[in-house]
């Protein structure tokens, strides 16, 4: 008969001390005081301390000077735990080409917040994207290339984003009532949504750390020029933007509902 323990609330340094033992056990076969103090980078108080909650919670068991085991249901959560950081750390580096070391720190901090639905998404898009045999890895091969030209270190300079922008920035769409087109295109009074930000890495990254990011609506106040910047209202508020940038933010326009906006 399958095991079935209830999902115990944990803090994030409970989750870690749960790692850390079962990552102990699994190495040296057992988990004493001093060494998960070192892993943890804390003091053996501290360590003690916590390895008493945990017990009382009934996870591990501990008595003093003694080693630390887990109960079945504190080796349960621990598992848990470590599958959900090792395929968060996948799918960084195989996903989104992300170096495995800063990859591993950021699985660590990714790993103690999503719900169990978001995760369980995650694992299908990863399986759709890196298996699927209909798939054949085409999007993964694309995001990848994708990633080589919007990348600041990549060889690829010069023509390469401007083909990229001439070629697929705005992007076509079936649907008549909506239009796509680049910032610098919108008419003062206008409401879009950005969909897609431009190739260039270092704008991009000055894009994002002012709110203007995918899905963000943003109504144009007063349009740019050589001497004055673009006035913004988007969802995070007000927002001056030199014109340089204009061309780098791909907009979503409802053509009805900016119809009825017009004077």
């Amino acid at each position: 008969m399958k095991e079935h323990f209830p999902t115990p609330i944990l803090s994030q340094s409970q989750e870690d001390y749960l790692k850390i033992i079962l990552e102990l056990i699994n190495v040296k076969r057992v988990a004493r005081i001093k060494e998960i103090a070192q892993q943890k980078n804390v003091s053996m108080p501290s360590v003690t301390e916590a390895v008493q909650k945990l017990a009382a919670d009934g996870l591990v068991n501990y008595s003093a000077r003694e080693f630390v085991e887990l109960t079945a249901q504190g080796a349960h959560a621990a598992r848990n735990l470590s599958m959900r950081h090792l395929f968060l750390r996948n799918f960084l580096i195989d996903i989104l080409s992300i170096p495995p070391d800063q990859a591993n720190s950021e699985a660590c901090a990714l790993e103690h917040y999503l719900s169990e639905n978001t995760l369980e998404r995650l694992i299908l898009l990863y399986q759709f994207i890196s298996s699927c045999p209909n798939n054949e890895t085409r999007f993964l091969k694309d995001f990848r290339q994708c990633l080589a030209v919007s990348s600041t270190h990549s060889p690829q300079k010069g023509a390469c984003p401007e083909c990229f922008i001439q070629t697929h920035f705005p992007h076509l769409l079936n649907d008549q009532r909506t239009i796509h087109l680049l910032l610098s295109e919108l008419q003062e009074g206008q409401t879009g949504i950005v969909v897609m930000l431009g190739p260039d890495a270092e704008r991009r990254h000055a894009l994002i750390a002012r709110g203007l990011v995918p899905g963000c609506s943003v109504h144009l106040v007063r349009k740019g020029t050589l001497e004055k910047p673009y006035e913004l209202l988007t969802t995070a508020g007000q927002i001056r933007l030199e014109t340089q940038f204009a061309q780098y933010i791909e907009m979503a326009l409802r053509v009805d509902e900016n119809e009825q906006n017009q004077p």
